[in-house]
């Protein structure tokens, strides 16, 4: 894929594979300056998109409400609704509205979206236009999750965190909504949120209904701690480290990333820490697509065959390209492409009916 001639490099647009390097500050202040540079070059090509080429989402609505954590600091989720006549609708679930309400005006589904980041960049902002697009052209209601970051807030913090955001939208909004499906979906490392919390859902130790799940990119396991009968598949970190845009992955994952992550080592081989040392029987239809050039490769690939052997319903996609490059890229022609893709996929996953959507 060729870039386009001002855009950054790879490691200015992908801090969350990138290992501070610095010797003139800490680690810490480089990954903060880092997280302030990716989430202006995301906001701008957001921008850039939504006045342009993607001029049709503006019109989304979207609302935020809090998350009240157990050792008492706040979140907020936020919420997408493609009209105002559906947000006022949707936020009426708030005060005993009817649902009937909602799925008058034909809204498909309830999707959660939990962004990437490496556990350790991003925010509400960071992937908006996904979660925008979901909505404008699927109709559904949108739930984006935030999470406090490593390495500030190690594990198990983005995990809990997450897990409270989902609990917050479901009896807020999605317990009401009983006769729509579920999703629930991530990309990178909010692939990984996004699998724990399907096995969570699963197991029963989180309370609420999952009919679909989708993952991009995800990271379902530490490199270095892979399951023994996958090893022998589990290849990518080193086939792919010299592969694509970004060089040299492979040792910022297993540095920058995990190292950052500080999970620890007496639960790094169990399904508390990665979804591909978890239970797969019993889990919903899924989702998965990877890209061809991505040292996380195998972590998809891998995480789909686990699914399959337990019978699973599962649908994998390999992109071209490497890491999720897409959503770094979504002022440009080949990311709009991937990304209406993506959404026709979800729109398939829920066995919708996608003449009628126009897709």
């Amino acid at each position: 894929m060729a870039e386009e001639a001002n855009q950054p490099n790879a490691s200015e647009i992908q801090p969350d594979v990138q290992a501070p390097s610095s010797t003139s500050t800490t680690a810490l202040d480089e990954l903060r300056t880092r997280r302030k540079d990716y989430l202006k070059y995301q906001s701008e090509t957001q921008a850039a998109a939504l006045e342009g080429r993607a001029s049709f989402l503006a019109d989304v609505v979207t609302w935020e409400d809090p998350v009240a954590l157990s050792d008492g600091v706040g979140l907020t989720y936020r919420v997408y609704a493609k009209s105002h006549e559906v947000s006022q609708a949707v936020k009426a679930l708030r005060e005993n509205g009817s649902s009937d309400d909602v799925t008058r005006l034909g809204v498909t589904g309830s999707f959660i979206y939990i962004h990437g980041g490496g556990w350790r960049v991003g925010n509400l902002d960071s992937e908006d236009l996904t979660c925008r697009r979901l909505c404008h052209t699927l109709n559904l209601v949108v739930f984006s999750i935030n999470y406090r970051k490593v390495p500030e807030h190690p594990y198990p913090i983005p995990i809990t965190d997450a897990k409270a955001g989902v609990l917050a939208v479901n009896e807020r909004y999605i317990s009401t909504l009983s006769s729509l499906p579920v999703i629930i979906c991530g990309s990178s490392s909010g692939g990984h949120l996004a699998g724990l919390i399907t096995q969570a859902a699963v197991e029963g130790s989180l309370d609420i209904r999952l009919d679909r799940t989708a993952l991009r990119g995800p990271v379902t396991v530490h490199p270095d701690h892979v399951p023994i009968r996958f090893k022998k598949s589990y290849n990518s970190y080193d086939t792919n480290d010299s592969r694509g845009e970004f060089q040299g992955m492979a040792s910022n994952m297993r540095n920058g990333v995990f190292g950052m992550a500080s999970i620890p080592q007496d639960i790094i081989e169990t399904g508390q820490a990665f979804p591909l040392w978890g239970v797969f029987k019993g889990h919903p239809q899924t989702y998965i697509e990877v890209s061809e050039d991505d040292v996380l490769l195998d972590d998809g690939l891998c995480y789909a065959k686990a699914l399959e052997e337990a019978g699973v319903e599962v649908k994998v996609k390999i992109r071209k390209g490497d890491h999720t490059w897409w959503l770094k890229k979504y002022d440009t022609d080949e990311g709009a492409m991937v990304e209406e893709d993506f959404v026709r996929e979800v729109g398939l996953l829920m066995s919708t009916q996608l003449e009628e959507l126009s897709i």
